[in-house]
């Protein structure tokens, strides 16, 4: 892990890991959403890059409660554990977040924004259309529409497009097999209808998990690359008001 992290409990006994910038103790936060795995060596090396890149970071364990890690041994237990971890309680656990770090952390005077990869990438966009205090979301290559809700699940995100209120940068592959060219489109229109702030990226040849550099199978170097030098100009803009220069 980066320097400097405290471990911080909800009242809902879910929790993360909150990580300060050494140079600026008040400088933006960003809540960091893995994707189904939790938290291993990729997302720890995510959370130094935004580090040093000038960023506090609020890292949630969705499996804080629990002190365990899914098995993600096969096609099938990936799915189960994806419909296994609850849209409301994760919901839950963002506001709790936002809430202890405008309170604890001067989270409302620095600005608090939301980054998540995969499953997190969904709840990153779901948590700019409900938190309304966030400046700005990062999805990459989270889920648009689900195939059928459930109790878990309750709403396919697409459908809450209407309530986003934050800046919104999402990222796909046009390889992704979860996630259709079709779909993609479909959230690019609703975006623009409802007149949203967003820029959308679409990565040529890159498959689902892309920015993953620890699979050589899916890694593509040249869309995470770019994706996150993107990110980066993305959250500076809309979180420190600074301006990209070529």
């Amino acid at each position: 892990m980066v320097a400097k992290s405290t471990k911080i409990r909800f009242e809902n006994k879910g929790g993360g890991y909150f990580f300060n910038c050494e140079a600026e103790t008040d400088a933006p936060i960003v809540i960091l959403l893995p994707a189904i795995a939790g938290l291993n060596d990729y997302v720890e090396h995510r959370t130094a890059s935004l580090v040093q890149s000038g960023y506090r970071v609020f890292l949630l364990d969705y499996y804080f409660r629990t002190k365990t890690s899914p098995d993600l041994s096969s096609p099938q237990k990936i799915g189960e554990a994806v419909a296994g971890l609850s849209d409301v309680m994760v919901r839950e656990d963002i506001s709790q977040a936002v809430e202890y770090l405008n309170k604890h952390c001067e989270g409302s005077k620095s600005g608090i924004g939301a980054l998540g990869f995969c499953i997190g990438g969904m709840f990153a966009f779901l948590s700019g259309c409900y938190e309304p205090s966030l400046k700005a979301v990062v999805d990459y290559y989270g889920l648009i529409k689900y195939p059928a809700t459930n109790p878990n699940k309750p709403v396919s995100p697409l459908d809450v497009t209407p309530e986003l209120k934050a800046p919104l940068l999402a990222h796909f592959g046009d390889h992704d097999r979860l996630i259709s060219e079709a779909d993609i489109d479909e959230f690019r229109s609703t975006l623009k209808a409802e007149q949203k702030h967003f820029e959308m990226c679409l990565y040529s040849g890159a498959p689902h998990a892309f920015d993953e550099d620890f699979r050589p199978e899916i890694y593509h170097p040249v869309a995470s690359g770019e994706a996150w030098n993107r990110t980066i100009r993305f959250l500076n803009w809309h979180m420190k008001a600074i301006l990209p220069r070529s």
